[in-house]
C-alpha cells in the first residue's frame, strides 16, 4: 500500500519534490528505505537535482509497476503462484 500512495502522489504530479515525499512516507529514514535503496536503484523512479532542490518523476518502468500495483487481481495472481512450482 506504501508503494501504490508513493507512485499515486508522483503520478499526479508528474514530477515531485523530496519533501512530498516525506510527507508521504513519514519520515527521511523511509525516504532512504524507499527512494535511495529501492526505487532508484530498481529503476522505477528518476532524481532530477536542481541547485539544492531533489525532484522525483516515473520512468517507463515505474508507470509499468504503478498500472500493475493499481490492477490489485495482476498482484493476488502473482502472490498465489509465486510460491509454487509450475509444470
Amino acid at each position: 500500500m506504501i508503494a501504490l500512495e508513493l507512485l499515486d502522489c508522483i503520478a499526479e504530479n508528474d514530477e515531485v519534490s523530496k519533501w512530498m515525499i516525506i510527507k508521504v512516507l513519514g519520515n527521511t529514514a523511509q525516504f532512504r528505505r524507499w527512494i535511495e535503496e529501492f526505487m532508484i536503484p530498481e529503476g522505477v523512479i528518476e532524481e532530477r537535482i536542481d541547485g539544492r532542490n531533489y525532484f522525483y518523476k516515473l520512468t517507463p518502468r515505474g508507470e509499468l509497476f504503478h498500472n500493475f500495483l493499481k490492477n490489485g487481481n495482476i498482484i493476488r495472481l502473482y502472490s498465489r503462484i509465486s510460491g509454487k512450482r509450475l509444470k
